[in-house]
């Protein structure tokens, strides 16, 4: 298993076939996303609204109101990120997708994200 998370990043984007540097560009527009690049932990996130998923993978997109967080990909080290995750604004949700090929959307309460006792799966 590889516990650098930069590199499980890349790995994950050569084999969903996706540019890395495209969507880490596209993020960089937009004035609220949020991007990790380190060792322990790689996250690239922004403000959506919950309401309108088909917007969420437009990455330099910000809504005027956003309600959650749009995890775009996080790998690495859940505790890092529970820990940084109450530097940022705290929205009703967190939503994501659990791959590329599942395209089912999931929202979950923001304050799940916050506690490690109320979410003990680290998917």
């Amino acid at each position: 298993m590889n516990t650098d998370a930069t590199t499980t990043a890349q790995q994950y984007y050569a084999w969903a076939g996706r540019d890395f540097a495209a969507d880490a560009y596209s993020l960089a527009l937009n004035p609220q996303g949020v991007m990790v690049y380190t060792p322990q932990l790689v996250v690239m996130m922004k403000p959506v609204d919950s309401r309108q998923p088909q917007e969420w993978a437009e990455l330099a997109h910000s809504p005027q109101q956003p309600d959650a967080w749009y995890v775009h990909l996080l790998v690495g080290d859940m505790k890092t990120a529970r820990q940084m995750a109450h530097l940022v604004a705290a929205y009703r949700w967190v939503c994501f997708q659990r791959g590329r090929r599942n395209t089912r959307l999931h929202c979950l309460p923001w304050a799940r994200i916050l506690s490690p006792h109320k979410n003990t799966n680290n998917n």
